[in-house]
């Protein structure tokens, strides 16, 4: 009796075990997939069943033996035996009737539930420190120091200090129709907060937001169109009319709607955007009633209408309602109440490589403007060209490039025509297009360029790049990357006759550490000519500048 119960029991708790073991293999299976799981399932089930029958045939073993030997211990042992059984047929009952409600993705959660697998997570933090003495243009607005217009210049200003941007996002492709993105940022100054010890903020130095945030309708119709909606980076060729000015700690995004329709042969996009919206205003503050700022664009792109080449033409819409501070009137074209500024550009853009000969790349941009510029008529021009030479039987494969850009200037600031051209929305320090520096922008220049980079390894790029710009109208004025003036023009205009600006020598280099750590490291030499050093009367003094960083990206 004694042996038979001592079985029952061995055989219950190596049934138990086979359980609690099966149980815990299903609960920590994090990284296996429904099927097996279900498997597994199966096999508890199966265990279960098994420990059934064996208490059932004990039983019966028990009571055979109670009527062959009626004595009292032997009832007593039975009686035990029984309530035994009934109590764990109870509980193995309970647990029967809830294992068909255990599902394989509640075991998993959420987490690892189908969607999940189609979420893409990640994060940049981007760490970048700077020193810069001179000519400085602050065109970070959280640097301390800086206005909306330029921290400089001032003669021997010395400028150092730390950015920190950090970026996390979600990518959820939701089915073939629905993709949601969603992109948090961090952008501050090392120290910038006053104190890192408690809540003490300082707005202009420490943002948090959302970047961006949008979802796509992805082949609308069954066509290859998507619709974008939501706050969006958005970049067209080589940023210089239309980028997310990446430099920046801050960067660019643009709040509205975009179509963009995309074959093998055809690229084409449409959008509206807001980046200014102050609601409605009273005629007392603003004769229009509002003053909003909205950009309104398309784009056709043709990607083999030409061998080896793309072409892109465009079209541009900056419409700013606010008559009061606008840039006609930050340019000093205007004054408050002079009127609102449209600026309808209408461009196109070259960009490939000569065909059977891939050695030569190339890319031509050219931008023509009319409107209105307060109570001006806007008249502009700029055109880009750009031509390399890749040497790619040489060691360090480097590449020989030469670019010309020009600009527009106004050669009579007091008359009815605006004759400077507008750089609408760029980022000009991508591929230092006007100088890493960022003390020239497309606005009333000439730039002549001249490069070299090499590849020493896989890992390491290293390039040099020599600048020397004049001004297309003297009178006009010296405009910064930001695209606003150096500094206030005199009234009438600079009298200096000489259009010699400055040169400016750029050193960058750019070293992959590990797959997700990047190192890029520069220094900047800015030589003032001969309008600079003549036009004292307009705030400027005889000095060089000097700038130089290093830059850490770790991206996951």
């Amino acid at each position: 009796m004694k042996n038979a119960w001592w079985k029952t029991m061995i055989g219950s708790f190596s049934a138990a075990v086979f359980c609690v073991a099966i149980c815990s293999l299903t609960f920590g299976a994090e990284g296996k997939s429904i099927e097996e799981m279900e498997k597994e399932l199966n096999a508890l089930k199966a265990a279960v069943l098994n420990l059934t029958e064996q208490i059932e045939t004990v039983k019966q073993e028990k009571l055979a033996a109670a009527a062959a030997t009626p004595d009292t211990q032997t009832r007593e042992d039975v009686e035990a035996l029984k309530n035994e059984v009934s109590t764990l047929k109870e509980e193995l009952r309970t647990a029967a009737q809830a294992e068909p409600t255990i599902k394989a993705e509640d075991l998993t959660g959420n987490v690892y539930s189908e969607f999940a697998k189609r979420v893409k997570l990640g994060a940049q933090i981007r760490t970048r420190a700077e020193y810069a003495n001179g000519f400085y243009n602050a065109i970070d607005p959280m640097i301390a120091g800086a206005s909306s217009t330029a921290r400089g210049p001032a003669a021997g200003t010395d400028a150092e200090y730390v950015l920190n941007q950090t970026r996390l996002w979600a990518d959820g492709d939701v089915n073939e129709h629905l993709r949601i993105f969603i992109q948090l940022q961090d952008a501050r100054v090392f120290g910038g907060e006053g104190t890192t010890v408690g809540f003490t903020d300082d707005s202009a130095n420490n943002r948090m937001d959302i970047h961006q945030g949008y979802f796509d309708v992805r082949n609308l119709f069954d066509l290859p169109l998507t619709v974008r909606v939501g706050r969006q980076e958005i970049i067209w060729g080589d940023h210089r009319v239309i980028g997310n000015f990446v430099w920046s700690n801050l960067g660019r995004v643009f709040d509205g709607g975009r179509f963009m329709w995309d074959t093998d042969a055809i690229h084409a996009e449409v959008f509206a955007v807001t980046v200014d919206e102050d609601g409605f205003l009273n005629a007392t503050e603003d004769n229009d009633g509002n003053s909003d700022e909205s950009i309104y664009a398309a784009m056709l792109g043709f990607k083999k209408l030409l061998p080896g080449a793309l072409l892109e033409l465009m079209y541009i819409q900056k419409n700013d309602q606010d008559n009061n501070v606008n840039s006609a009137t930050i340019d000093g074209f205007a004054v408050a109440g002079d009127g609102n500024v449209v600026v309808h550009d209408i461009g196109a853009r070259l960009d490939g490589k000569v065909p059977n000969f891939e050695a030569i790349d190339y890319t031509l941009e050219a931008h023509g403007q009319f409107g209105d510029y307060g109570d001006q008529t806007h008249r502009a021009w700029a055109f880009a060209g750009r031509v390399g030479y890749t040497m790619r039987e040489m060691p360090w494969t480097p590449r020989f490039g030469f670019e010309y850009d020009f600009a527009s200037g106004d050669s009579d600031v007091d008359d009815s025509t605006h004759e400077t051209f507008d750089n609408l929305y760029p980022t000009n320090h991508w591929q230092g297009n006007y100088g890493f520096i960022d003390l020239v922008g497309w606005r009333n220049m000439h730039d002549f360029r001249a490069n070299i980079k090499v590849v020493p390894t896989s890992k390491l790029t290293v390039q040099f790049d020599y600048h020397y710009f004049l001004l297309d109208e003297e009178e006009d004025g010296w405009y910064f990357a930001s695209g606003l003036l150096a500094a206030g023009r005199p009234a009438g205009g600079f009298t200096t006759n000489d259009d010699n600006l400055a040169q400016e020598i750029d050193l960058t280099i750019s070293y992959d550490l590990y797959r997700n750590v990047k190192l890029l490291a520069g220094y900047s030499f800015f030589n003032s000519e001969d309008w600079i050093t003549s036009a004292g009367g307009g705030g400027f003094e005889d000095f060089d500048t000097h700038w130089g960083y290093i830059q850490t990206t770790v991206t996951f």
